[in-house]
Formats: C-alpha cells, structure tokens, sequence
C-alpha cells in the first residue's frame, strides 16, 4: 500500500485520529504514512522497544483524550509485523477507543479546621459519568467512588498548604486529567469560623404552572454571606447569589418541596427554609386562539402586529421565529432590533392563567430594505405657529401615500400634502407632535416626532403670577373632577410655568395625585398612547387615563432609546451599569410599576408608595440598606442592595430589585445586551 492509498484509507478518522507515543515521537496518520516503506502488503514494522510503556491518546476534535489501557502494543514489540495487521489495530483503537468524561466546575476549598478542608463542586452532566477520585496531590493521597458533590478532606496539617485534584471517572473507569485547587488549612493562632449565615426569608412560589414555578426569597444580611444552594426534593439542583429561581420540566399535579440554604464564605451552611409546591393539573380544555391577527406595521427593523383576545383569556405569548419574546396584556406590540431585508415568522398564543397555551396564529413578514427610502418623513420642522396653531412642514418617502398626525397622543387628521396646520391649541402650551407615513397597503410607520410651544403674549408673566396660579388653579379642579389625561396636561403645563414657591409646590403634588387615582382607568378604543416629558423626566400616558401600569419595556445599558410596551421613547439619562448591577433612573423604572415617587431633598432620602397594594420601599442614596412595608400583608423587612446614586442630577436605583418587588420578571439577553422587564 503506498503513502496515498493509505491516506486515502485513513480519511474516515480525520475528526478522531489516533496518536502513538512511541518515544521515538508521536505518529498521526500522515506521519505513519511517511514513515512506513513504499513496498505494498509485504512491509514491516520493527523497532519497538519490547519494556517501553506505550500511552495512547487520541485527538478527537482538537481534545486529546486517554485510550483503554488494555489498549497496548506489546503484539507488535520485537517481531515483523504487515502494514495491514497495524492498520487493523489502529482502527479498532478508534472504534473501541473510551473517552472520559467532562471535568467538574465550581470548584471550591474551604478550610473549615486547621486539619480539615472542605471541598465542594458540580459533577458534569455526561450520560456515562459514574463518580469522581479526590487526590491529595500535595501528599499522594486519594479518595475514590465520591457520588457526591463535596468531601471533608481531613488529616492535614495546619497553616499549611495543599493542592487537591479532583477527577471525574466514567462507568468504563476512564478518569479525566483533573481539575485542581490550592488551600491552606486555618492556622491554630486564628480561630475558625463555625458559625452558619441567617436564613433566607420571604420564600414564596409564584407564576405556579403545570409544569413549573418560580421562587423568590431576600438574602440575609450577614457580611460573609457567599451564595445559596436551592434544592428541590431533597437534590441540589442550583448555586446562585440571586433573589429567584424557576423550576422547568416538572410533572404536572405534583408535589414538590422546595429548600433554600444559605452558605458562608467559610464553608458553613445554614439548616435551610423550606415550602411545599404543587404543580396545576394539564388542562384538558382547548386554549381559544386570538382573532384577528395582523401585521399594522413594517419597517427597516421592526414590524407591530396586533390581535383581539378571545373571552376568557387575559394573556398572549409572543414568539418570533419560534423563541418566546414576551408575554403581553395588551392587544399589540413591536418586535423591535430585527435586521433589514429578512423574513419572519411571529406566533401569538393564547395563555391561560394555568400555563395552558393555544397552538397558536401565525404571521410573516419581511422588513423593509436599509437601499429602498426611508418609510418615515424627513426634515420634520415647525414652519410658523400662533398662540392658538402650529404649522409643520416635512419631505413624504416616495413609498408614502399619506401622513397621519398626532398631536400629545390624540388624532388630528391625515394628509397627501407636505405640510399641515394643526389649529385649535391654547395658548404658550408644549405639544408633542408625531407624524406617521401611510403607504399604499396601509401599512403605518413608527413614526418621527417634534415638540412646540404655541406664542404667549404675556398670559404666563411674571407680572400677572397671582392671575396665572388661579387659572393653574382651575385646571387642577378640571383635571381632578374628569381623571381625564388631556384636562391633566393642561394642568401641568400652566403649574409648570408658575414661578418656584409653595403654592407651586402644592399644585404639583395634586398633580402627582390626580395621576395615582387614574391607576388603572380604562384607555380608549384607539390604544393610542403619547410621551411627554416633565422636568427631565419621561413619564408615559394612555389617551384617556393619566397612568397606567406598564406591561413590560426594554432598556440597553448606555443607550437613551427605550421601548415601553413596544413602543420607542427617550430616558433623560443612559442606564448605567455600575460594579456588575444595572441602574436606572428611579422615575422611569418606579412609575411604570406603579409607584407614587416621593425625593427628601434634605435626606436624599426615596419614598415609593403603590397605592393598588399598599406597599411601601424607602431607600436613600448612598445607602445599600432598602426596606419593604406591605401594609395590606401587615410584613416588614430589609435587605441590602447596590446603593442609589446621583448621575447629572438624575437619582439611579437598581434596576432588578425595584422590578423583581413590584412583581416583574426581568431578562438579560447576552447577545443584543438588551434588559426586557416584564408582568
């Protein structure tokens, strides 16, 4: 056989190529090839050392693992052996060959006595795996047939220091290479810390399906607090330094126990608290599908689709391309940060309380190319404006039929013209004026906004400020009595221009409480929602309500642009992530879950109020301490977290904790680095 036939026949190993170490050097199929003689069946082999000790390992993917031991060489050793007979072993080496298993993670030492060290670990996941060998590398000791996932090391000297491997062996007694660690044993001049860290408290199970559920729990407050070991029936199933885990794949109608321990960073572990769940029984009903389902938007890189729910059900489940994006209440959303020029397929799914999900309606679309023009008006500008109308002019795409204008939210009329009067407005008022393109399949773009104020010819002077605050004054009673968010604008606008003082102080927080009565008011048919901004601080409204809770939004640390509920608006200021925690601005994040925001400037310190369920959070900047009233649960407590902090005058909190409290979910996606919160 010469060198290319033999390559040829060895082609089928090119992902697992077996490597002899001979001594003489290491030998892959290419190397065999140009080592061996040109002469064809007849060759030979000879040369090997009868007393050496062959150790063969084969590299499979670019990962050498060890062969079968009983795997040698030693028919080959001092006799003429054929090219054929070689051939023949060295593929039942591949064939036969036994990997071992992955090595194990998390691998900690902790010196609990000065003759004692701990070790603790998580066992790989590899079917075959069967258990693992501690070995003392320090002394050439070993432990085998550890089942477990920890081992007290005894028997060691103390203020000395050791190295420990730990190897995972398969159920064919392969061993891995080994994962080590290096320790030293607690000193006798030092005493050793034997004291186990307080209990979690506060473990309760939400979001309870057929076949899982979520648990939340607050760490204690000890100092050397290291993390905390979940465990479901008995089995460690997570380490974690987190506030809540979920449960998947469960059994549906069963009981389960569920134990959080606490570990300290000595080793020392707490007796755990525990509670029972029970999974919901599989509904056997058929989940009603959603009806009218459409795509109403597409542009370069979102598409808005919409859907009327059935009776009965309250939640939907949003895929895209297959992969859960959100769960809404509502009755459209924006799938925002798609790629231009591509397809996709979106799912809405009826979700009942239970967990149970219809089969789904399916949508598709393609999103708008980046080449083709813009879908969106250009050149957004105010033309000339009164104190009673504002005239706008713009550039329309050429794929734009008509444009559709909003002004604070409300829907003043459409039109094929480049410019349009919007009239009936009132005197040295802000609006927010939007204008959305409407092309020839009705689609509707997202739309480009612009603010103005209307003249004033001296409505709001100084000279006249006891004049200005009795008509502030009547729009607050217009806007208490009608709860209604056009009366509550025109309240803040005018106490807005009102000169800094206690009356003004006053009005303001009427103001703040007309908008926590309207919690939860009922929005108009349309579902066309606004965003106005407020002293620097970006506050959402429906048509009709003055709040109401927001149903999830997207942040992206260093990015202003956010998406509440689907739709884009503006942060006055970039979340932050500061020493690993993302912080937000408090109004932002606090308002959209509902809480009334009250700031001691003196104290700096934050009073969150949710009047829907009585809770309470104070917090203060600089201070890691926050504390929690449920008035209506009649519980108090406190934990620690990253402290708020003041960025360009705007006071950050963290994001998580004021979410995770208020009920929300919150998700980090690694690749878009995008934070979704959600109900």
């Amino acid at each position: 056989m010469n060198k290319k036939r033999l390559r040829q026949w060895m082609a089928p190993f090119a992902t697992a190529t077996l490597i002899l170490n001979t001594g003489y050097g290491i030998l892959g199929p290419d190397a065999v090839a140009s080592a061996l003689p040109t002469e064809r069946h007849n060759s030979n082999l000879t040369g090997l050392n009868s007393a050496q000790s062959h150790t063969k390992l084969a590299t499979i993917q670019g990962r050498q693992m060890p062969i079968t031991s009983g795997a040698k060489l030693t028919s080959l050793t001092g006799q003429k052996t054929t090219l054929n007979q070689v051939m023949k072993l060295m593929s039942t080496q591949l064939v036969t060959a036994n990997i071992a298993p992955a090595e194990v993670s998390n691998l900690t030492a902790i010196p609990t006595e000065t003759t004692k060290v701990n070790l603790s670990w998580t066992n790989p996941s590899d079917i075959n795996f069967d258990h693992v060998k501690v070995v003392n590398v320090t002394n050439d000791v070993y432990v085998d047939n550890i089942r477990s996932n920890s081992y007290m090391m005894s028997g060691l000297q103390p203020n000395t220091t050791y190295t420990f491997r730990v190897k995972t062996v398969n159920k064919s007694g392969n061993e891995s290479l080994g994962t080590t660690v290096q320790v030293k044993t607690a000193s006798t001049d030092s005493p050793v810390d034997k004291t186990p860290p307080g209990e979690v408290s506060g473990l309760t199970a939400t979001n309870i399906g057929y076949n899982g559920f979520t648990i939340n729990y607050i760490l204690p407050k000890d100092a050397d607090l290291s993390q905390a070991i979940i465990y479901l029936n008995g089995t460690e199933i997570q380490k974690t330094t987190g506030t809540s885990y979920t449960f998947n794949v469960l059994n549906a109608a069963t009981a389960y126990n569920v134990t959080v321990k606490t570990i300290d960073k000595s080793g020392n572990l707490s007796q755990g608290v525990s509670i029972p769940v029970t999974t919901s029984s599989v509904s056997t009903d058929i989940v009603p599908e959603v009806t009218g389902a459409s795509v109403t938007s597409v542009n370069n890189y979102s598409v808005t689709v919409s859907w009327t729910r059935p009776s009965g059900i309250s939640t939907v489940s949003l895929y895209k391309d297959g992969q859960l994006v959100t769960d809404s209440t509502g009755t459209s959303y924006t799938f925002n940060n798609l790629s231009a020029s591509q397809t996709y397929t979106f799912t809405i799914k009826s979700k009942r309380s239970t967990g149970a999900l219809s089969s789904g309606v399916k949508l598709t679309a393609t999103t708008d190319s980046t080449s083709s023009n813009s879908s969106e008006v250009s050149n957004l500008e105010v033309d000339s404006k009164s104190d009673t109308w504002i005239k706008i002019t713009y550039d329309m795409p050429s794929r734009a039929e008509r444009v559709k204008i909003y002004v604070d939210g409300d829907y003043k009329g459409n039109t094929t013209s480049e410019s349009y009067k919007i009239t009936d407005l009132r005197e040295g008022r802000w609006y927010e004026i939007k204008v959305i393109t409407v092309n020839s399949s009705g689609r509707e773009s997202s739309g480009v906004k612009i603010s103005e104020r209307t003249n004033s010819d001296g409505y709001y002077s100084s000279s006249s400020s006891s004049s200005n605050y009795e008509k502030a004054r009547d729009l607050m009673r217009i806007a208490e009595n009608s709860l209604n968010a056009s009366d509550w604008r025109s309240a803040r606008d005018a106490i807005s221009d009102l000169p800094t003082g206690t009356r003004k102080s006053d009005l303001l927080d009427r103001l703040e409480a007309i908008r926590n009565r309207a919690l939860g008011t009922s929005s108009s048919s349309s579902g066309t929602s606004s965003t106005t901004t407020t002293s620097g601080t970006t506050t959402s409204y429906t048509n009709n309500a003055v709040a109401s809770y927001t149903t999830s939004f997207t942040l992206t640390p260093g990015a202003k642009t956010a998406y509440v509920d689907g739709r884009a608006t503006t942060i006055a200021q970039a979340p932050k992530i500061i020493n690993g925690v993302t912080m937000v601005p408090l109004r932002f994040i606090s308002e959209r879950v509902g809480y009334d925001v009250n700031y001691e400037k003196g104290t700096k310190k934050i009073i969150l109020n949710r009047p829907t369920d009585g809770k309470q959070i104070v917090l203060q900047v600089k201070n890691s301490t926050l504390a929690v009233y449920e008035l209506n649960n009649s519980r108090n407590y406190s934990t620690n977290i990253s402290a708020p902090v003041i960025v360009n005058g705007y006071t950050l909190v963290p994001l998580r904790v004021i979410s995770e409290l208020s009920g929300y979910q919150v998700n980090y996606n690694s690749v878009s680095k995008q934070i979704t919160i959600t109900k």
